[in-house]
């Protein structure tokens, strides 16, 4: 049963929920941080002539990044999403009570 426990915790911190305005600002985060990586490492890979030294800049780059927009930071959830409520037949909020749903219906 600890097992059982354990894993739904790690389920839970891998899960990895954002809200709208923090996938914006990872994909913003992501673009930019890959094209840094991409020209930073073309430019040392020319300059030393070394496609090896290149791909190997490239790929630490895009370690760094996936470590930076993997993880569901604080930042990427400080904006939840504010649902509305549920509307029933005739367009009324539902209530948690069934007695007020049915007497709305009564009335009309």
């Amino acid at each position: 049963m600890a097992l059982h426990a354990q894993l739904d915790a790690l389920k839970q911190s891998l899960e990895g929920k954002i809200d709208f305005v923090g996938q914006d600002l990872v994909e913003q985060r992501a673009r930019h941080m890959l094209w840094t990586a991409a020209v930073v490492s073309f430019v040392v890979g020319f300059a030393f002539q070394s496609l090896k030294l290149t791909l190997g800049l490239f790929g630490l780059g895009v370690v760094g990044c996936l470590a930076v927009t993997l993880p569901p930071l604080p930042a990427y959830t400080a904006h939840p999403v504010k649902w509305l409520p549920t509307l029933d037949q005739y367009g009324e909020p539902l209530s948690p009570s069934l007695g007020a749903a049915e007497e709305t219906r009564k009335d009309r």
